[in-house]
């Protein structure tokens, strides 16, 4: 019965440096001669030195044999002796390497978080013996496998220097379960080794498993950080927007900061911050902007964590409203429709046969017998159309009802206002009256069409006070505002480590540079251990049109889509990552090589990604573990520490051979 095996074999050629040993012990130094007058002196001092004792005649001996045994004791570590028990007794690691946001931490050193971490991985995984094995995870917003198990030390070592950090929050639960099935194809219980920074609150999950081990790196630190951030247009102002944003200090003393707001890289606001020990400062900012783009909140302070000092969100643009008026000449309706945000008049006599693109088609006193297609508000008109016919004048004008909850007349009063020379109207499909008179009938009215919807106006503005009052620019104004439907619009900005339904309308429709993704979560079922797998996978080979997905960093990957939506996700870094055609992406790529169409925007869906979770920005470890420096095997380099011990003896034993060898005999 073979009790015991060695790991290393090859190491017993190191037996052979017993010979030099031996030979340095049995070669003696040679004298060398020298005539002296007298021998006398010599004698007395060969007498006073003669070995008068047996054991210091063998002190010689003793030293050779002390030698041999520290050399002994050197070839047995490096054959790397296994006995039967150990060898059935195999270790089957499973490391789990915690790679979240807050692992990028800087602690009082200079050093992160993940990079300590990494050093102590791989001082564990130096500590393996030949026989065995370990598996590598990463706890980022997916956990993955990233090496299998495996007894290749230097392929462990080098997959855990090539891990990178993520922006995401950590998902050890799901890291942990991942673990216990690469565990439950091997002979043997196995063990879980966690390497984490405990910023997370322990489940039954991790507490009930026994084979689990974790073990902290880094100590607390106080951390500022923005914990939400949103942006959207505003509902009552086309050009206006709102900021919605939290900042927590996360620390045991008070901090005061700056909040900065910049548009485009245009600084837009900045904003003092006095944050009390776990107080949460909630604002939101209104302001005006036609343009849009990417808004970016960053805080100046100096704490241990940057990642969350920063937020990104997109505002959508605000283009200019193309809007023909035909009329003979109103200055009342020429003046209220200048004064809207980002109307862009036209005034004609002629009328046109459809409404301007994307724009809306005003007729004053006139309609052709057909409206045009588009969208199209009439003014006291004057004809009959397809949508109504003319009847006779409203003998009382006075308004009697106003629909409030209209988008068209939010915001507008007109008690006891009349319309003048108001008629009554004969709709040929079925209207939507908004403002009716005293006797309910119409004075203001949508109609819906397949061409565009009509919005019709009975009321001359060259009679009465109707012009005069704030109710009638409040009135054109929702109606050109509700006709370009673009009202309280929000594109909202995605935790990290979340996961997207995103439509691809606006790229299949060409629409360059856009900031408007229909977002949608994706099937929460997608997020539990069984099926939490990243979807941003390499795209089937097919003649569909094939998309790319550009994270923040401009990597391209490329994303597989079915019909109108694509799922991406989970993102684990913060920025503006995008969605495009393939093709043209591709085409844009190489004008910038060659500097030809540089400024063509690619049609496009963005994506805005920011931490903002206050779990991950609290620096303060919220489960009890041993810290790093406890655990026995990565201490001193991740050797035994009996190996440690040897070489100190051969330092020792070498250092007295050199002391005893370098005497001089004269």
């Amino acid at each position: 019965m073979n009790l015991l095996q060695f790991a290393n074999p090859i190491g017993w050629w190191a037996v052979a440096l017993a010979v030099p040993v031996i030979l340095l012990y049995v070669l003696r130094t040679r004298l060398r001669r020298q005539q002296v007058s007298t021998l006398l002196f010599w004698d007395q001092i060969f007498e006073s030195n003669r070995p008068r004792a047996w054991w210091q005649q063998l002190r010689r001996l003793l030293s050779l044999l002390l030698q041999l045994a520290v050399l002994a004791l050197l070839v047995s570590a490096l054959v790397d002796p296994l006995w039967d028990w150990q060898q059935q007794r195999q270790r089957r690691v499973v490391l789990i390497l915690d790679n979240s946001a807050s692992m990028q931490a800087v602690d009082g050193e200079g050093t992160t978080r993940l990079r300590a971490a990494k050093q102590a991985a791989s001082a564990l995984v130096r500590s393996l013996r030949g026989n065995d094995r370990m598996a590598m995870l990463s706890a980022e917003g997916t956990p993955r496998v990233v090496m299998g198990m495996t007894d290749h030390q230097s392929g462990l070592i080098e997959a855990i220097d090539n891990l990178e950090p993520t922006d995401s929050p950590t998902s050890l639960d799901a890291a942990v379960t991942l673990a216990k099935r690469l565990l439950s194809d091997i002979e043997g219980e196995g063990e879980i080794i966690v390497l984490t920074d405990g910023c997370f609150s322990a489940t039954d999950e991790w507490e009930n498993e026994p084979r689990l081990t974790p073990y902290r790196v880094g100590e607390p630190l106080d951390n500022v950080g923005i914990t939400r951030y949103q942006v959207r247009r505003s509902l009552l102002d086309a050009v206006g927007y709102q900021i919605l944003v939290d900042v927590t200090n996360h620390g045991e003393e008070a901090q005061n900061c700056r909040l900065e707001l910049t548009l485009e890289g245009e600084l837009v606001d900045v904003i003092p911050l006095e944050l009390e020990p776990g107080q949460t400062d909630t604002r939101v900012i209104d302001h005006t902007s036609t343009l849009g783009g990417q808004l970016v909140a960053e805080l100046d302070v100096d704490d241990a964590l940057d990642v969350d000092n920063r937020a990104v969100a997109l505002l959508p643009r605000r283009d200019p409203i193309p809007v023909v008026l035909v009329s003979k000449g109103n200055l009342f309706l020429k003046s209220v429709l200048e004064s809207i945000p980002l109307v862009d008049l036209t005034i004609t006599n002629e009328s046109p046969d459809a409404a301007p693109a994307g724009g809306v088609l005003v007729f004053d006193r006139q309609s052709p017998a057909t409206l045009p297609a588009g969208r199209v508000l009439v003014v006291d008109p004057q004809t009959d159309t397809d949508l109504w016919k003319l009847g006779e004048p409203i003998s009382d004008p006075l308004v009697g009802s106003v629909d409030s909850d209209s988008p068209l007349t939010k915001h507008v009063r007109l008690t006891n206002v009349a319309f003048p020379d108001a008629r009554q109207l004969d709709f040929q499909v079925d209207a939507a009256p908004l403002i009716q008179s005293a006797m309910e009938q119409p004075l203001f009215a949508r109609l819906p069409r397949k061409v565009g919807d009509a919005v019709v106006l009975t009321c001359s503005l060259e009679k009465g006070d109707l012009p005069l009052r704030i109710a009638f620019p409040v009135l054109m104004k929702n109606t050109i505002e509700w006709f370009m439907g673009e009202q309280g619009e929000l594109s909202p900005a995605i935790p990290t480590g979340e996961m997207l339904s995103v439509s691809l309308a606006p790229i299949q429709a060409g629409k360059p540079g856009t900031a408007e993704p229909a977002v949608e979560e994706a099937d929460p079922e997608a997020k539990d251990a069984d099926a939490k797998l990243t979807v941003v996978e390499q795209a089937p080979e097919t003649d569909e049109v094939q998309y790319v997905l550009v994270s923040p960093a401009d990597s391209q990957r490329p994303l597989a889509a079915a019909s109108d939506r694509a799922i991406i996700g989970p993102l684990l870094t913060t920025g503006v990552w995008s969605i495009h055609n393939g093709e043209d992406y591709e085409k844009q790529a190489a004008n910038a090589a060659t500097q030809t169409d540089a400024s063509v925007e690619v049609p496009g869906v963005q994506v805005a990604c920011n931490l903002v979770n206050k779990r991950e920005s609290d620096l303060r470890s919220r489960i009890d573990i041993s810290n790093i420096d406890e655990l026995q095997l990565l201490s001193l380099g991740g050797h035994s520490l009996w190996f440690y011990l040897t070489m100190l003896s051969v330092g020792l034993i070498a250092t007295e051979w050199w002391l005893y060898q370098r005497r001089i005999v004269e």
